[in-house]
């Protein structure tokens, strides 16, 4: 198995648990202990506190996306069940980036991306993979708690898990550097570029709940746990938030295999990346995750975890 994940020449960390005991933990480059940008792997755990809202009967997945933001293009036929499948219609118009250059805040960063959204009435109900969606998602959470998103991740994983390498990357200096963070690269000219800080921290803020926290291995191994087997979900929310369709098999931030019984999640951005496979009981899973990355690669690494995974299942 570690010659398998070896060959794949991803430099970072690596996590193997099978049938629930750790088969492989070791790291190339860094340490077990490293945390990462996880990107767009955070979606589910973005989704899984929705459903916590819609379960506690905060929120319903039928819920128009304008009953908290109105003014959004498309608003009246959107569902809060949309959003989360990736089924919205929603875009930013061409050529238009999330949030804006310098941060102000949260709610000011969604007032800018509401400007900047446009409704596609043909795509409602089909999927379109779209991070606003997700941005949208976390600025509902935060109006019907009258909570931060961050304060929200906080009391739902950090604090109950006592996850030790989990921050936020606009986290003080000291606490990222104590989440064992590495900063990421990017192989550009016959060698690997540093991305800057800042660019980095803008980015994170304009992603919010689909690309704005660090984790290690073992942190995300275990809110992965908990959303998928924990108590944070009942078995029946679960099963509303993972009813994926085709083509993409995709709800509640992570794509679906119902053949295999497993489930995927990828992250990928300012230099990092992020693999994650976990059977539906979250007993046996691969997560690997490193700060070195190439133009180009992402997919193909992608497709090679899989691979990886499909023979773990198959491993007596």
């Amino acid at each position: 198995m570690r010659q398998q994940i070896d060959a794949l020449g991803i430099k970072g960390s690596v996590l193997v648990i099978r049938k629930g005991k750790i088969l492989l933990n070791y790291a190339d480059s860094n340490t077990t202990d490293t945390s990462y940008l996880i990107n767009s792997a955070q979606k589910s755990l973005t989704a899984a506190m929705v459903m916590r809202l819609v379960q506690d009967g905060k929120l319903s997945l039928q819920d128009r996306l304008s009953k908290f933001y109105p003014e959004i293009p498309g608003a009246k036929k959107i569902k809060i069940e949309h959003l989360l499948a990736m089924r919205a219609g929603l875009n930013l118009k061409p050529g238009a980036k999330l949030g804006r250059k310098h941060f102000v805040s949260d709610q000011d960063n969604i007032a800018c991306d509401v400007k900047k959204t446009v409704f596609d009435p043909k795509l409602l109900g089909k999927w379109h993979y779209s991070s606003l969606n997700y941005v949208y998602l976390c600025g509902i959470i935060t109006k019907v708690t009258n909570k931060s998103y961050e304060q929200l991740f906080h009391e739902t994983y950090v604090e109950p898990l006592k996850l030790k390498h989990t921050e936020f990357l606009w986290s003080k200096p000291h606490r990222i550097l104590k989440s064992g963070l590495v900063p990421g690269f990017f192989y550009r000219n016959g060698h690997y570029d540093i991305i800057k800080h800042e660019a980095a921290l803008r980015d994170a803020h304009n992603e919010l709940g689909a690309g704005s926290v660090v984790m290690s291995n073992q942190d995300l191994a275990k809110a992965i746990r908990y959303v998928l087997t924990g108590n944070l979900l009942t078995k029946r929310s679960r099963k509303l938030l993972y009813d994926a369709q085709p083509p993409s098999y995709y709800n509640g931030g992570l794509y679906h295999n119902d053949k295999q019984k497993t489930k995927l999640a990828n992250g990928a951005g300012e230099g990092y990346y992020t693999f994650m496979r976990t059977t539906n009981d979250a007993k046996t899973m691969i997560i690997i995750q490193s700060n070195r990355t190439r133009k180009n690669e992402f997919d193909k690494l992608k497709k090679s975890v899989n691979q990886v995974m499909h023979q773990l299942l198959e491993s007596k």
